[in-house]
């Protein structure tokens, strides 16, 4: 009764514990089990285990080394350092198979060698294993243990965990590189191994593992000095690895790439990333002239607003700054806007911090002004306010505008709802002037709170119903028939409505309504059937409230997702058979069968049902 459960599927299942650090052992593990009886056979084992915190699930196949590993068995444990345990089950976490005997195991991690090593024995449950069995357990992982960076030109030196290796160029494996725990590659640039290990006659599936060869490329740049300052400074930009520093003559190593405060030489910069590998340049700072500011392009202000602008034309050390105010504060750019009529001294400042100043004058014109609005307020609660105003000044022609909205030239704006707007008159010459103005709110119906039932297929049985406050007294209109004092619609059919209300001031809403069908909901189909010919319940069949049903696809799969019934393109009445419960003219097990119905109903809408059926004796 020691039989193991194969099954087709590969699934993972997870479980969570509380987020406590604990080492790990996901992935991969390659093994054998060696019975306690000696006439019984020693087996290969394979698990892929998944560990969130203390918790392990995962699968786990076994065979003999002569046959390739087939079926899948399911595994969930626990690891508390150095104890790892881990019991099998079917998929839905079961050890109750007939004729099978699951296994739990108790092996102790070692990260050194990267193995577990123990002990594993029968789960009996008194009914499908009953036999007592165990044996040793001894599981393998690869893990690189040396170093994944290396310099360019400098030895790689790799050392890896697990038994009988074999390293090759892919996944393929069609080209072995070499044989052994430790080797020596002569690579020049980032290569990704492919390693397995063998047991008992069987070599696992390949395990990629990359190791990146770190060739640092840095570019420094060079910020001269000028105006007889120490100011000069050298930038790095390194690429090729991480974790960068920098030092400048033989200097501390700092993480800023940048030094700052020098004066002109010659300085050599070395960069290097956390694998110690270096790369250097040798930067020369020289001395730089002053700037100067070969023109001021003004434009005098207009509108009788603060809206002069002046430009500066300046050349030198870049980036160059500029100020506007005597040096109390800087800008990158040369242009200076929002600016009054008068004198103004303009000065550009080099990346030195050397200096130069230029004056100049802007000259100061009657602006574009609102005089005068005239409001229309809304009725009936509608978008239906208007506003019209008067301008004098500025050069024609003046245009106007709505809550910044395109200009136009009529001086009236009508549709407009309740609420605070902003009036604009814009000038020939962009001057504008702006007015808020409020239009008044009026009143007028609104909506209660709306509910509809779907129709039941066909039925013509829907229902619409509003909730009004106490004291109200709408009058509804659907679809255009006359106003009433109604609050509820029965009788729909499904489809789109106009529901209207209208108030005791004659003021009319409108909304349409959408009315939904529910076909779904009428059809059933039971549980469970026994066909065993005692002519009671003895078919699956298919019942609703409708004459029939078309149905475009019935299909049933056993537990291993085999089609065992399939019948497509046919008319169903309420209470007809849709499975006998046979398969080729044979009746199946007794068990629990999953099938999907594909139908259509008679208003033409269509639904997919996937569902479990159970079939008795």
């Amino acid at each position: 009764m020691n039989r193991r459960l194969f099954l087709p599927l590969f699934i993972l299942a997870t479980t969570a514990l509380a987020s406590v650090h604990a080492q790990t052992v996901a992935g991969y593990w390659l093994g054998i089990t060696t019975p306690s009886v000696p006439s019984q056979k020693i087996y290969n084992y394979a698990m892929t285990l998944t560990q969130s915190n203390f918790t392990l699930s995962g699968t786990a196949q076994s065979a003999n080394p002569n046959l390739p590993f087939s079926g899948v068995v399911y595994v969930t444990g626990t690891l508390v350092d150095p104890i790892v345990t881990f019991s099998e089950s079917d998929k839905n976490g079961s050890t109750t198979v007939k004729d099978v005997c699951f296994w739990r195991a108790k092996l102790t991690y070692n990260p050194a060698d990267e193995s577990m090593l123990g002990t594993y024995e029968n789960i009996l449950n008194g009914t499908t294993c009953t036999e007592t069995g165990s044996g040793r357990m001894d599981l393998y992982r690869i893990v690189l243990k040396s170093g994944t960076t290396y310099c360019k030109g400098q030895p790689v030196n790799l050392l890896v965990t697990g038994q009988n290796i074999r390293w090759y160029s892919s996944a393929a494996k069609t080209t072995l590189l070499a044989t052994g725990n430790r080797y020596n590659p002569n690579i020049t640039k980032t290569t990704t191994f492919y390693i397995t290990q063998t047991l008992y006659q069987y070599e696992s599936p390949a395990i990629p593992i990359t190791v990146n060869i770190s060739d640092p490329v840095i570019k420094a740049t060079s910020n001269n000095t000028g105006c007889d300052k120490a100011n000069g400074s050298i930038s790095v930009t390194a690429s090729g690895s991480t974790g960068w520093q920098y030092n400048l003559n033989n200097g501390p190593f700092q993480r800023e790439p940048l030094f700052a405060g020098l004066r002109p030489g010659s300085y050599t910069v070395v960069a290097k990333d956390t694998a110690d590998c270096q790369a250097s340049q040798t930067v020369t700072i020289t001395p730089d002239t002053g700037p100067t500011i070969s023109a001021l392009k003004s434009t005098s202000p207009h509108c009788e607003t603060a809206n002069g602008e002046v430009s500066v034309v300046a050349a030198g050390k870049e980036p160059l700054t500029y100020s506007i105010d005597y040096g109390q504060s800087y800008q990158s750019s040369p242009t200076f806007t929002k600016l009054a009529g008068g004198a103004y001294t303009l000065r550009a400042r080099d990346a030195n911090g050397c200096e130069t100043n230029r004056a100049v004058n802007l000259q100061s014109a009657d602006p574009v002004r609102i005089l005068g609005t005239a409001i229309t307020p809304t009725s009936c609660n509608q978008p239906n306010g208007q506003v019209s105003l008067s301008v004098a000044g500025g050069k024609t022609p003046i245009t106007y505008s709505l809550d910044n909205q395109p200009f136009q030239s009529n001086i009236i704006f009508t549709g407009l709802k309740a609420g605070t707007y902003t009036l604009t008159a814009k000038d020939a010459e962009d001057c504008t002037a702006s007015q808020s103005v409020s239009i008044a709110a009026s009143t007028g119906p609104s909506w209660p709170d709306i509910e509809t039932t779907p129709e039941n297929c066909g039925q013509a049985n829907a229902t619409l119903l509003l909730n009004e406050s106490a004291g109200s007294s709408l009058l509804y209109s659907l679809n255009g028939n006359p106003y009433k004092p109604v609050t509820s619609y029965s009788g729909l059919k499904a489809g789109a409505y106009t529901l209207s209300a209208k108030d005791a001031n004659n003021c009319i809403i409108s909304r349409t309504i959408a009315i939904q069908h529910d076909c779904a909901s009428l059809i059933h189909l039971p549980t469970a059937f026994s066909p065993n010919r005692d002519t009671y319940n003895d078919e699956l069949k298919v019942y609703f409230a409708f004459a029939s049903i078309t149905i475009t696809q019935f299909t049933v799969y056993d537990r291993w997702g085999t089609v065992i019934y399939n019948r497509a393109n046919f008319v169903l009445a309420s209470g007809d058979s849709i499975w006998d419960g046979q398969q080729n003219g044979q009746p199946v097990p007794s068990g629990t069968y999953t099938y999907r119905l594909e139908c259509q109903f008679p208003n033409g809408t269509q639904t997919t049902y996937r569902e479990s059926v159970a079939l008795l004796n």
